[in-house]
């Protein structure tokens, strides 16, 4: 009931109260006496309250307005009939009084978000008897019982009227009367709700009428009685249910609730094809679908780097899942990461059990850079979060000749771009366990610097790159990686340190320093300002290779990763690069790992690996890391098109296994001197 229906109210019942007068004293003039008090005290009292001071809801001030009403009035009476059970309402009424004087009271908002049950049971208590309802009825009926017959004529239409105010109160008539009212123009059109809040510029809530039933994404209209047209229109995106009453979400076409000019009269109907179909332009399906991706709003605790939202309905959401929120004529996307069942209580009891979901900022889409590029503002509070799946199209980008496409963005159209210049030169690493997908990517980003004419030498201790790169050879000593990385016609060779006698971590000092030399010797003028990518050195299983200091059984094998590092360090103006994949990120030298500027991580366990991911993509990413799929990981640096953390679906592929094993690298017939075995 809104102000204004409280208002009439009030009047209509005063006119029923003055003529209940006239019948009783034969006078307009408000009654004197003890038993005057079924006026002063009981049903003007209980109709000022409800329809003036209580239309909405009883606050506790309203409850201690309400018995300071009952107190004085109870004590102007002098030896009343009943006297004991006066008494008991009258210092009943004292007591509930000072009970809602310190329910006002307020004790600061830390207090508030940790209320007692204690609290919150005598605030149940003080509302549900001190509202004017209870109280007033109370010395009503004890007026009737005191004062008049209970037999007589005007007694019966005393208790008739107190009935009918109750009556009038409670079943809110206007609302009522709108809702069983009917029009020859619209006879299949059904009341589906009322309004009951506004959550956003765009989103409203209805509150159910009886058994009426709607179904998601259902068509809807809004009109002020059931025989005026739709003045806008909606569809279904959810609802929240409690043990009172069920609550339904609808996202409104074309229109705000200002515009609309929706209040909480206003009906919720049924629409039929004519009405759609008059609407100019007509509600095409395809409109209806874009709606239907709304799958809730932003809710408290955003920030500007997540956002927080309640979840409608039960829509296709999951880790990975690509959500957009609209920001001024754009729109910033996010990315799931987790999700939570939080519970709502409400004053009445009630409680409500909802999903809220967080994503974090992936940005907006920049179509310069071919990804997505920071926002700098927190989302609208309570705008619509709309779902982005294969259904929505994604803007067309065209790689260039040093970017290569890895994968996309989990269930949507939005491809994920690495530019292989900057994943060489400024060093990468590819992380996760056995299974995750790391080699296959590896395999993949090989196989393309090779295509960009950028060698590769793979130090392999596991056997499988031989078995998995066709265009492969095997560069067992000195001359045949020198042999390589001058060939024309050769860009990929591995060392399988497994071959030769020598440490892993030996051999992997000598292939770095022999590329390093190589590219010393062939840099160029042009090469100092702008480095060129030369050389990719891939360290598969590298916590074998480059293992810290604690996994390192000798200092000469100490010492010898601490020079390998020191490659790392000053490889980049060479244009030398390192590719690190391990499974173990802790055993893998940190002082390595910190010069990758490039990380792919796809499921992980290790909370120490934890921490050296947290500098890179931050806590909230790395705690997603032991549920990520296979072939899904999250990629984070200079190499990747999009300048924060993104989780990528990477590409799936089909290989093959070589059928014969990969040929040594074939050596000139003048060979440089030392073809000793790396």
């Amino acid at each position: 009931m809104n102000k204004n229906y409280g208002l009439l109210g009030f009047c209509a019942g005063m006119v029923l109260l003055l003529g209940l007068l006239w019948l009783h004293t034969g006078s307009l003039a408000p009654p004197a006496g003890a038993d005057s008090i079924w006026f002063n005290a009981g049903l003007f009292t209980l109709l000022l309250g409800r329809f003036v001071t209580e239309y909405r809801f009883t606050k506790p001030n309203d409850v201690f307005l309400n018995c300071v009403a009952v107190f004085v009035g109870i004590s102007s009476l002098t030896s009343p009939p009943h006297r004991e059970w006066w008494e008991v309402l009258r210092w009943g009424s004292f007591f509930l009084g000072a009970a809602a004087v310190g329910l006002s009271w307020d004790l600061g908002i830390e207090a508030r978000r940790e209320e007692s049950r204690i609290r919150s049971l005598i605030y149940q208590i003080a509302v549900a008897l001190g509202k004017a309802d209870v109280i007033f009825s109370l010395v009503f009926i004890l007026a009737i019982l005191s004062y008049f017959d209970v037999d007589n004529l005007q007694t019966k239409i005393f208790v008739i009227t107190w009935g009918f105010i109750l009556l009038a109160a409670n079943l809110q008539l206007p609302t009522l009367a709108r809702v069983i009212r009917k029009s020859r123009n619209y006879p299949d059109r059904k009341v589906l709700g009322v309004t009951h809040s506004f959550l956003a510029p765009s989103i409203v809530f209805c509150t159910r009428i009886g058994d009426t039933r709607t179904r998601l994404h259902q068509l809807v209209g809004f009109t002020q009685s059931g025989a005026s047209p739709c003045h806008c229109m909606g569809i279904v995106i959810g609802e929240r249910s409690s043990a009172s009453e069920t609550r339904i979400a609808i996202a409104l076409i074309r229109s705000s609730v200002s515009e609309a000019q929706l209040n909480e009269d206003s009906l919720m109907v049924t629409v039929s094809d004519d009405e759609r179909q008059a609407v100019q332009p007509p509600i095409d399906d395809a409109e209806v679908a874009a709606l239907a991706k709304v799958v809730g709003t932003v809710a408290k605790g955003s920030t500007i780097s997540q956002v927080k939202f309640e979840l409608f309905g039960s829509p296709d959401v999951r880790a990975g899942s690509m959500l957009r929120v609209g920001s001024g004529n754009s729109n910033v996307f996010y990315q799931v990461f987790d999700g939570r069942i939080n519970e709502e209580i409400a004053l009445t009891g009630g409680e409500r059990a909802y999903v809220e979901g967080e994503a974090e900022q992936i940005g907006r889409w920049d179509q310069q850079r071919g990804g997505f590029d920071t926002h700098d503002w927190v989302a609208r509070e309570r705008a619509p979060v709309f779902l982005m799946d294969h259904d929505e199209q994604a803007p067309v980008y065209t790689p260039s000749a040093s970017e290569m496409v890895v994968g996309n963005v989990p269930n949507s159209n939005y491809n994920v771009v690495v530019d292989l210049h900057d994943l060489v030169l400024y060093h990468s690493a590819i992380l996760g366990v056995t299974g995750s997908g790391k080699s296959f990517l590896t395999y993949a980003l090989v196989e393309q610097c090779a295509q960009q004419g950028i060698k590769v030498v793979c130090v392999d201790p596991t056997g499988d790159y031989q078995r998995y790169l066709h265009d492969a050879v095997i560069v067992p000593g000195r001359n045949s990686l020198r042999a390589l990385l001058n060939s024309n016609d050769h860009f990929i060779g591995v060392l399988e340190t497994a071959s030769s006698d020598r440490n892993p971590i030996d051999q992997t000092l000598e292939v770095a320093q022999a590329c390093l030399e190589w590219c010393k010797a062939n840099r160029q003028d042009a090469d100092v300002l702008n480095p060129r990518p030369k050389i990719l050195v891939v360290l598969e299983e590298a916590h074998l290779l480059v293992p810290e200091w604690n996994f390192n059984p000798t200092q000469n094998l100490r010492d010898n990763v601490n020079r390998t590092a020191q490659i790392v360090l000053q490889a980049r103006k060479y244009g030398l690069g390192f590719l690190v994949v391990s499974q173990r990120t802790a055993n893998v030298t940190k002082s390595v790992l910190n010069q990758c500027n490039t990380v792919v991580s796809f499921q992980a366990f290790d909370e120490t690996g934890f921490d050296f991911l947290k500098n890179y993509m931050g806590s909230y990413h790395v705690t997603a890391l032991p549920t990520l799929k296979a072939r899904n990981g999250i990629l984070v640096g200079k190499a990747s098109r999009s300048r924060r953390p993104l989780m990528v679906h990477f590409n799936d592929q089909q290989r093959e296994v070589r059928a014969q094993p990969a040929p040594n690298m074939p050596i000139p017939v003048n060979p440089a001197p030392a073809n000793a075995d790396l």
